[in-house]
């Protein structure tokens, strides 16, 4: 008998953000319900080999309950941020298996999977819904049981098991629940009836109606009373409880027969995710097409063979694919070189003195894939790389930024339908395979570049992305000073803190405890003080920083705490980390900057991440104070552009109040505040300076009434009350914000000043929180790309400047707006007008843009400068 299962992808996804609390990839995005729910997939296929499948999911609110009873389900929290923006991944991953998936909005998963279950089992098919929810329980039948996977060794529910757990027979489970109510739905059901006095009375009785017609037999006064006054709110339960089965959808059996999975996405997503264990299992079973199966691969190993490499070099007519592996400065290695279609040279990195000319040759075209590595490692070995063509890890970043990891592999996987050999982590005996990677890698530029044209993206690509690359490698080379004995002190000084701050933590908790410990310390604050629980989790009572925040204006432990919590991640990600990061050749600090990572074309900084310095407390500031000049006489430059969201945001809308308040040079929050509070400028006072700030920059991020009451601490309708007003005062803001919506919803994508695109397919989801992320990338996209696009190419300007001039100052950090510049004293006077200039025309715009400079011995203390 064929068997089909139907899958309540809502909550297998719940299911599986709770179960593994905490997988992230690389780069920091969670991954864990993506791998849960591939994990319970993979079992259900292996274990019980359905025949036909399907998934559905839940479209959000509002339902056709909903509209029936307004507080269904009003108990439930939104779902995380977190997972919500792991279901895209999810349903990438079902598509790989090639399930289908269903969604409607108005109705439930568990109304979807209702209505395909008759309809498979109307064909003979044993159907099984798998599920945890025991509302799917009214559906069993002869050919319908529910299977929940969650349960040891799969828990299947048929009818004689439902009547065995309940009492009642599965065509009475909707009863049973009209009269006890389900808190979790909030259903109400009857006041003072649980599990075990409904299913009595339904034995007693048999159905809902029998109980009302002889009402007057029920023994209790009490439950006769309660039963009688509840009878509009026990019929409104039965219809909340009631599961659709005539939902309108189009299904057909040959739709839900499983499939041959799609290996060549499956093995992207996962090497996307970095699930390791997945991918090796998948390569284990799954068919693979390897490429270039007729290539020429040649293996460098005598004299001979180089000499006949240079000369192949020599004469080669189209730009060579250049490959290093590993592509890091100290490791032992090879370089790959593919100067033609289908043949490759493998030379060991020992001999790349051989062919330094070549390398350094601008006239001998290249291309690479994360060409800067190639460079640094290069540069390491006293060779320099120049004649870049091409990186194919950039035009494949500008093509897809949503795509986590832009490796070789998974882009050669998607584009070629390649699937590139296994490299061991270090180089083995065999070289071949290597040469393989760069054949491929020849062959993936030609694709790109064709693609970016089609995309009018080959400018950004070749005038942007490409100069600013070179930058980069210069600025990582360069590094940037740090003050190691000021950094050793200031960890003696916070090591004190943090045991002096310890020991006022147990004094104010009465005890010692672990305070890197959840569970101790909640037990210390709401049993042993009494606090109010403010959330609760998964695993009790919640102790985040947000129920810190909101308990600390009833008890001094949670501030303390608070204190103790950042002084701590002070320590071990700066303090302590950062003299381990010195170089000892050049005694500084060569931070990477990570040119394809962010999807909106931000640079981002890592080892270390200079990003997340925090600013705005003197402890985080405090760190900030040990970047140094370091050289001689010298100082920092800070050029930071002024509120340049706000000012792309009045270009981009065209709006005539914002844009005169830039030409006038107006304090943008005061003049928004006058605006609000019907006041003039110099009337405004700072908590409403302070709050307009709040809703200017809220604005750009896509804020809500609810987030925006959140961080101003007041009433929703007062902060929806400001944001109307907001936009009464600037009203084409909001004609353009809802520009990009539409045209994300029109075009898959909206972009920056410079073409740079943001695919937003969560726009188009029926599921109300996926699309309510989706509309708020819409709006931020633009304006931070165009942001991004505008440091960047101030970057590259000024760079050129730099070296034009024979300056011997030097770009050392970015972050966020910021260009820091260490300089000797006696350019610093030319170096801030160069930079000051260079970055407020960087681009043109209908509005100024202004740089704010400051200068100093160190990155903290730093004074104006005009």
């Amino acid at each position: 008998m064929p068997k089909a299962y139907l899958i309540d992808g809502t909550a297998f996804c719940y299911r599986a953000f709770y179960a593994i609390r905490s997988l992230s990839t690389a780069d920091g995005r969670p991954t864990n319900a993506v791998y849960g729910f591939v994990v319970m997939l993979k079992a259900l296929r292996e274990k019980q080999r359905p025949d036909y499948a399907a998934v559905a999911f839940d479209a959000g609110k509002p339902t056709f309950r909903h509209r029936k009873f307004e507080a269904y389900k009003v108990q439930r929290k939104p779902m995380p941020e977190s997972l919500i923006g792991q279901l895209p991944a999810v349903k990438r991953l079902l598509a790989a298996y090639r399930l289908p998936i269903f969604e409607l909005e108005g109705f439930e998963a568990e109304d979807l999977l209702a209505t395909i279950a008759t309809r498979t089992a109307a064909a003979g098919i044993d159907t099984y819904l798998v599920t945890g929810d025991k509302d799917a329980l009214q559906l069993v039948n002869g050919h319908i049981k529910v299977y929940n996977p969650h349960k040891e060794d799969g828990l299947v529910m048929d009818a004689a098991a439902v009547e065995a757990r309940y009492g009642v027979a599965p065509d009475r489970m909707v009863e049973l629940m009209a009269l006890m109510g389900d808190e979790i739905d909030n259903i109400p059901g009857v006041p003072g009836i649980g599990e075990k006095t409904a299913m009595h009375l339904l034995q007693q009785f048999g159905s809902l109606e029998e109980l009302y017609r002889r009402l007057e037999e029920v023994e209790s006064p009490v439950l006769r009373q309660s039963l009688d006054a509840s009878r509009e709110q026990v019929a409104l339960s039965r219809e909340l409880a009631q599961i659709d089965q005539h939902v309108p959808l189009d299904v057909s059996l040959d739709a839900l027969k499983i499939q041959e999975p799609d290996w060549r996405a499956l093995r992207a997503i996962f090497r996307e995710m970095e699930f390791k264990k997945l991918l090796r299992e998948l390569e284990a079973h799954a068919p693979t097409q390897m490429s270039n199966t007729l290539a020429t691969i040649h293996v460098v190993t005598s004299p001979n063979e180089l000499t006949a490499l240079k000369a192949r070099l020599a004469h080669a007519t189209e730009a060579t694919a250049l490959l290093l592996w590993p592509s890091t400065p100290e490791a032992e290695g090879f370089i790959a070189l593919a100067p033609a279609a289908a043949e490759a040279w493998v030379i060991p990195l020992d001999d790349i003195s051989e062919l330094a000319g070549w390398l350094s040759d601008p006239q001998a075209k290249k291309i690479s894939h994360d060409a800067k590595a190639a460079k640094r490692a290069l540069a390491a070995r006293g060779v320099a790389l120049h004649g870049l063509l091409g990186d194919t890890m950039l035009a494949a970043y500008l093509l897809n930024p949503a795509r986590t990891r832009q490796a070789l592999s998974d882009v050669a996987d998607e584009l070629l339908e390649q699937s590139l050999p296994h490299l061991p982590k270090s180089p083995g005996i065999d070289q071949e395979p290597f040469g393989r990677w760069a054949i491929a890698a020849r062959e993936l530029h030609a694709v790109l570049e064709s693609k970016l044209q089609a995309h009018h993206l080959d400018g950004l690509y070749h005038d942007l992305e490409l100069p600013l690359l070179d930058v980069l490698t210069r600025m990582e080379a360069d590094g940037v000073a740090v003050d190691v004995t000021y950094l050793r002190g200031l960890h003696a000084r916070m090591d004190a803190q943090l045991t002096q701050l310890t020991e006022e933590i147990y004094r104010l908790a009465g005890t010692t405890f672990n305070l890197n410990s959840p569970k101790q310390l909640a037990g210390v604050l709401f049993e042993r003080l009494q606090l109010p629980v403010i959330k609760r989790t998964k695993t009790g009572p919640s102790t985040d920083s947000d129920v810190l925040q909101r308990l600390a204006g009833q008890h001094p432990l949670p501030e303390q705490l608070m204190q103790f919590r950042e002084l701590s991640k002070l320590v071990s990600t700066y303090v302590e980390a950062l003299p381990k990061l010195v170089d000892p050749l050049t005694g500084r600090i060569h931070p990477t900057f990570n040119q394809t990572v962010t999807a909106t074309g931000r640079l981002s900084c890592s080892e270390p991440n200079l990003q997340n310095i925090p600013v705005k407390t003197e402890l985080g500031r405090s760190i900030r104070r040990a970047f140094i000049a370091g050289i001689p006489d010298g100082a920092l430059l800070a050029a930071d552009y002024s509120q340049i969201e706000l000012r792309i945001l009045a270009h981009l809308s065209g709006d005539a109040h914002l844009t005169e308040a830039f030409r006038q040079h107006r304090d943008i929050h005061r003049f928004t505040a006058s605006l609000i509070y019907g006041c003039s400028e110099a009337e405004v006072q700072p908590q409403q300076r302070s709050a307009m700030k709040a809703v200017n920059f809220g604005i750009i991020y896509g804020m809500s009434a609810h987030g925006l009451s959140k961080e101003l601490g007041i009433g929703v309708e007062e902060a929806q009350a400001f944001i109307e007003a907001y936009f009464e005062r600037y009203p084409k803001v909001r004609d353009y914000l809802q520009s990009q919506i539409e045209c994300a919803k029109r075009d898959g994508f909206v972009q920056t000043l410079l073409g740079r695109r943001r695919y937003i397919p969560e726009v188009k989801s029926p599921d109300g929180l996926m699309r309510q992320f989706g509309e708020r990338m819409a709006i931020n996209a633009p304006i931070q790309g165009s942001a991004a696009d505008l440091i960047k190419q101030a970057m590259v300007e000024i760079d050129l400047a730099l070296r034009a001039g024979g300056f011997r100052s030097r770009m050392v950090l970015q972050v966020h707006d910021e260009l820091v510049f260490e300089a000797p004293q006696a350019e610093l006077a030319r170096l801030g007008s160069l930079v000051r200039d260079t970055m407020e025309h960087a681009m043109t715009l209908t509005v100024p843009l202004t740089v704010t400079l400051n200068a100093g011995p160190n990155w903290l203390e730093l004074t104006p400068v005009e």
